[in-house]
C-alpha cells in the first residue's frame, strides 16, 4: 500500500514512515492512494468474526507487505485485549431502529482507546525492528491524553508528550492528567483553547531536527487513528443489517476522523446510507455542512468538552476524498484556511458531501434534556457527548426503516457529577493521585518552550 500526502501526490511513504510520523513534509496528511475495494458478499461473509478478526479483514489491505500476517493478527489481538466487553463494542438499544454503539469498554473508558491501544502496537513492533526510540506528541482536552499515556505505560521506546489547555479540560480529567506518572511522560498545560494546542503540536511536528528519536503524532491526524475507527462501522452494519442493510450513522464531534472514517468506509463497499455530525455550541462542521462556510472560532465551555473546538485536522483528509485525489486543489484551500482561518467548498463538491452527510447544533440545555428524558423512558444512562449524537440520530435521520446507530464515545462514570445533577447516580472513574512529576506552564503561542524542555529530555 503506498500513502501520499494530501497537498502533494509526489510525496509517497508506505505503511511503516506512515505509522511513525505525524504529517508529510509538506504540512499535509497521509491517505492511501487507493482505497481497498470489498464486494457486498465479502462483507457478508464477515458476519460471523470476532472483533479482532474482522479489523485483520479491514485493515490489512492498508498494512499491504510492511507486517507479516501472522504478527500483524497478533498486534490486533493485543490491541483488542485490554477491551473489558466480549464484542468489544456492544450495540445498545435506545428506541425503535435506533441504537448506541458503545465505544466505551476499554482501558480508560472512552472511545479513544481504540486508536492509542492499536498505535501502541503498531509503533512499538515498527521501533523495536528499527531499535529506535520515539517521541509520541499530541493535543488533547482529556480523554486522548489519557488513553495514549495507559496505552504506551509499559512501551520503553517511547517518550510521551501530552499538550492541553489548562481551562479547558474538565476538573476530573484534569486532575488525572495531571495525577498520571507512568515513566516517560511530559505534560504542557497550555494558557489557550485546544486549537491552540493543536497548533503548536503541528508546529513542533514542522520543526521536528532531534536525529536520535522520531517524532510520531497520536492525534487523529495520525493514519492509525482512522484505521481503528473504520473497523467500528463495519462491527456495526454486520451486526444490525449483516452487511446488506443499509445503515445510518450519527457521529458526536469529538473529532473528524470518525466522520471521515465512516465516509471511506461506503467508499470501501459497506452499506452506510446516511452520516449525521452532531456538534454541541462549537458549530463549525454544522456550518461547513449546513452552509457551506468553515471557520476557526474561539472555543466555548460546553457539558461535551471533548467537542469544545472548531479545527479538524481529519477534515483535509475528507477534501482530498471529496474532491477526488486532487492535491492542489486541496493544497490551496488549507492554504487560504490557514492564512485566513476560513474556506468554502465550491458548490458541486459541497453538493456531493452533502448527498450523504448531514449535521445538526444541540444545545447544552437539550443535552441535559436527552440525558434525562432517555434515562426517564428507558433507564439507561448517557454522557453529554453521546447524548448530543442521540438527539441529533432521532431528529434528522432520513429513513425510519434503516436502523440508526450513534456513536457512544464516552463512558457515563466519567461525567458522574453532571449526571448526579440530573439526578441520575452512576459510579464514579477513580481518581489519580497528587503528581510527581512537573507540569508545565506555557502561553498558548510559545513554541520554544515546548522545544526548550524536549531538547533537555
Amino acid at each position: 500500500m503506498r500513502y501520499v500526502s494530501t497537498r502533494n501526490a509526489a510525496i509517497a511513504v508506505d505503511f511503516e514512515q506512515v505509522v511513525l510520523s505525524g504529517i508529510a513534509a509538506d504540512g499535509g496528511l497521509y491517505v492511501p492512494a487507493e482505497l481497498p475495494q470489498f464486494q457486498a458478499q465479502q462483507i457478508v461473509d464477515w458476519s460471523w468474526l470476532p472483533y479482532d478478526e474482522l479489523a485483520y479483514r479491514v485493515l490489512a489491505p492498508f498494512v499491504g507487505q510492511s507486517i507479516p500476517e501472522a504478527d500483524f493478527k497478533r498486534l490486533l489481538r493485543a490491541a483488542c485485549s485490554h477491551f473489558t466487553h466480549r464484542s468489544i463494542a456492544p450495540l445498545h438499544q435506545v428506541d425503535k431502529n435506533e441504537w448506541v454503539l458503545e465505544l466505551f469498554h476499554g482501558p480508560t473508558r472512552a472511545s479513544k482507546d481504540f486508536a492509542a491501544q492499536l498505535q501502541r502496537q503498531l509503533v512499538g513492533w515498527f521501533l523495536e525492528r528499527r531499535q529506535q526510540r520515539a517521541v509520541l506528541l499530541g493535543a488533547t482536552n482529556g480523554d486522548t491524553g489519557l488513553a495514549v499515556i495507559e496505552a504506551f505505560r509499559d512501551c520503553q521506546a517511547v517518550e510521551v508528550v501530552v499538550l492541553y489547555p489548562e481551562a479547558g479540560v474538565p476538573p476530573e480529567r484534569l486532575q488525572q492528567l495531571a495525577g498520571a506518572d507512568p515513566a516517560r511522560l511530559q505534560r504542557f498545560a497550555v494558557g489557550g483553547s485546544f486549537d491552540d494546542c493543536q497548533t503548536l503540536v503541528t508546529g513542533l511536528l514542522r520543526q521536528w531536527a532531534d536525529p536520535d528519536r522520531v517524532a510520531i503524532a497520536f492525534n487523529s491526524s495520525n493514519w492509525v487513528s482512522v484505521m481503528a475507527q473504520l473497523v467500528f462501522y463495519f462491527h456495526a452494519v454486520l451486526q444490525l443489517g449483516g452487511g446488506q442493510r443499509p445503515i445510518g450513522f450519527s457521529v458526536p464531534a469529538a473529532s473528524f476522523a470518525e466522520v471521515y472514517a465512516g465516509y471511506i468506509a461506503q467508499k470501501m463497499g459497506l452499506a452506510i446510507n446516511q452520516i449525521i455530525v452532531a456538534t454541541n455550541k462549537n458549530d463549525a462542521l454544522h456550518q461547513l455542512f449546513e452552509k457551506n462556510h468553515y471557520s476557526r472560532s474561539q472555543a466555548n465551555t460546553s457539558l461535551s468538552p471533548a467537542m469544545d473546538l472548531s479545527i479538524f485536522a481529519n477534515l483535509e483528509r475528507f477534501l482530498w476524498a471529496l474532491y477526488e485525489h486532487d492535491d492542489r486543489a486541496v493544497a490551496q484551500l488549507m492554504a487560504h484556511f490557514e492564512a485566513c482561518g476560513q474556506m468554502c467548498l465550491d458548490n458541486h463538491h459541497w453538493l456531493r458531501a452533502r448527498l450523504i452527510i448531514d449535521s445538526y447544533a444541540v444545545s447544552d440545555a437539550d443535552t441535559l434534556a436527552e440525558i434525562t428524558t432517555l434515562y426517564r423512558d428507558t433507564g439507561y444512562v448517557i454522557d453529554p457527548h453521546t447524548a448530543t449524537g442521540v438527539l441529533a440520530a432521532r431528529l434528522y435521520r432520513r429513513s425510519m426503516v434503516a436502523p440508526m446507530v450513534t456513536l457512544g464515545e464516552i463512558a457515563p462514570c466519567k461525567s458522574a457529577a453532571l449526571l448526579a445533577g440530573q439526578g441520575i447516580a452512576v459510579a464514579q472513574v477513580l481518581e489519580a493521585g497528587a503528581p510527581t512529576m512537573p507540569v508545565y506552564r506555557i502561553d498558548a503561542a510559545d513554541l520554544g518552550a515546548v522545544q526548550q524542555v524536549l531538547r533537555r529530555l
